[in-house]
């Protein structure tokens, strides 16, 4: 009788680890369809604006582009895609 017992409960066992390896591995797919971006730098910035022609096939470096331009340009704004220089708007580009 114990060695059923004991079969039953390296059985349970066995069954229950391969459960949990199997949650445990099934992970969301994280894309970041705009690049990476740290939230160490702030809040993230909207995606690029669809008018923006500029941006179509390059999605990806958006990110990358918005924390440049952050850096360099203390007055810049990422729903404009620009930054303050006196009292006129310039473009960013990096």
């Amino acid at each position: 009788m114990r060695k059923l017992m004991f079969a039953g409960l390296a059985v349970a066992t066995l069954m229950g680890a391969a459960g949990a390896a199997s949650v445990s591995s099934a992970q969301p797919v994280v894309v970041e369809r705009y690049g990476h971006w740290d939230n160490t730098w702030g809040h993230a910035p909207p995606p690029p604006m669809h008018r923006w022609h500029r941006w179509r096939g390059h999605e990806a470096d958006w990110y990358g582009h918005v924390h440049n331009c952050m850096v360099r340009y203390h007055g810049y704004d990422a729903r404009r895609d620009m930054y303050r220089e006196g009292h006129r708007w310039v473009a960013c580009a990096d």
